[in-house]
């Protein structure tokens, strides 16, 4: 049973803390070298997220236990398993993001490509076989020092100004997304902090059921405030023509935040990359961890959990993603598409209160799946030019949706779920 002492501002804290990470840092940056103020979508929609989850996190906190959980009581423990199996897409996705952050600041340092690639993956691997529970507080200490270095370069830069703007100037910049792509990114995010039970474990720690809601809403004007600091400071370096040098648009935040350190003291600027780098590192190995005890809770009977067989197979995965050479947000919100494609119509019955069989709940996950990995390879060799993304995910949502029909058509059944169905 999940022990329940935390308040409103401590779940508020972990829920930030838990989407403030590399990917949201420079991604957003590296939006921003394109899409202006709206480079803050991705933590603009996490904090969409967080508003819905403090919709139901009350109730999601009397039944005591993740949303997945749900899933093995409506629809049987196979589908449980296979749900949580499932989490390795979106998963690897994050592990995607810390590599190319990681191999982002090693360029900035100035090692060749090639080296900087295998270097993060040996180094994350050699994290992840570590006792990250202590080590964890020193990833977490490196993230809020550039946070606080972040606001210092801002200022620097006379970026201020520019974001008390930033409401309005988002707003504005949202139009150089297609409106697939802008409805696809907000989903795929925004989602998967409804159904992370990364996010759920804060929530069901909280004392009382209105602390876990009112967490979830101060996190989520925490995240709309923070999400505009790396946009307005890669504007405003680009208006001093400070990043004319750079030839990869994810290196931007790690130079801008090197640079703004190297002013303060001698060495700070290789001591605020150290810190950057540790955090990427620390957060891809506490994924491969995750991924591994993912793949050995599927398959029990192959390898123990703490094979070293689970962590590579988890760290091969990100390393195919990010070497796709998509930006960063992209690359977790199209693996998101395709988790959120697979679970999404079976998560629309649990909250009605339907169920199904097994076999049927499996045979309407797998059809998801496949139609939305298949536009997912159809977008990466290049056979959809714009908005795969969308395709993926409204495909594979509506072939699902249609063997779910299929499969309940004569079989009106409900289930009251821990008190879900109203």
């Amino acid at each position: 049973m999940t022990t329940r002492v935390l308040g409103a501002l401590q779940v508020a804290a972990l829920l930030v803390s838990a989407s403030y990470g590399i990917g949201f840092l420079f991604g957003s940056g590296e939006m921003a070298l394109t899409h202006g103020m709206a480079g803050g979508l991705y933590g603009v929609a996490t904090a969409l997220g967080m508003l819905v989850l403090a919709t139901f996190a009350g109730r999601l906190w009397k039944l005591g236990v993740p949303v997945w959980e749900l899933f093995g009581r409506a629809f049987g423990p196979p589908i449980q398993r296979a749900v949580a199996l499932l989490s390795l897409v979106w998963m690897s996705g994050v592990l995607a993001a810390q590599i190319a952050g990681g191999v982002a600041i090693a360029e900035v340092i100035g090692l060749p490509r090639e080296l900087a690639q295998v270097l993060v993956l040996v180094l994350i691997l050699g994290a992840s076989r570590l006792d990250l529970r202590i080590a964890s507080r020193v990833f977490a200490a490196c993230l809020l020092a550039s946070a606080v270095v972040l606001l210092y370069a801002l200022a620097d830069a006379g970026g201020l100004t520019l974001y008390a703007q930033s409401a309005n100037l988002f707003v504005r910049d949202l139009g150089g997304f297609s409106p697939g792509r802008l409805v696809s990114s907000v989903l795929a995010v925004g989602l998967l902090v409804c159904l992370g039970a990364d996010y759920h474990q804060f929530v069901l720690a909280a004392r009382r059921p209105g602390a876990a809601a009112a967490g979830c809403a101060l996190a989520a004007a925490v995240l709309i405030a923070v999400a505009f600091l790396p946009p307005a400071l890669v504007l405003a370096l680009q208006g001093t023509g400070r990043l004319d040098g750079l030839t990869d648009a994810k290196q931007v935040v790690p130079f801008a935040l090197g640079s703004a350190a190297g002013g303060l003291w001698p060495g700070a600027q290789a001591l605020l990359l150290a810190a950057l780098s540790t955090a990427a590192l620390g957060s891809g190995a506490a994924i491969v961890r995750a991924m591994a005890s993912a793949m050995a809770a599927a398959l029990p009977a192959a390898r123990p959990m703490n094979h070293p067989v689970w962590s590579v197979a988890a760290l091969a995965a990100g390393a195919l993603l990010a070497a796709r050479g998509q930006g960063i947000v992209e690359t977790m919100v199209s693996v998101n598409v395709v988790y959120l494609a697979s679970v999404g119509w079976l998560f629309l019955l649990l909250l009605r209160g339907a169920s199904l069989p097994a076999v049927q709940a499996g045979m309407v996950m797998a059809s998801g799946l496949a139609a939305s990995s298949a536009v997912y390879v159809a977008g990466w060799v290049g056979w959809i030019d714009a908005d795969a993304d969308a395709a993926s995910l409204a495909g594979g949502l509506a072939v699902s949706a249609i063997v779910g029909l299929i499969c309940a058509a004569g079989r009106p059944r409900s289930l009251d779920v821990g008190g879900l169905r109203r």
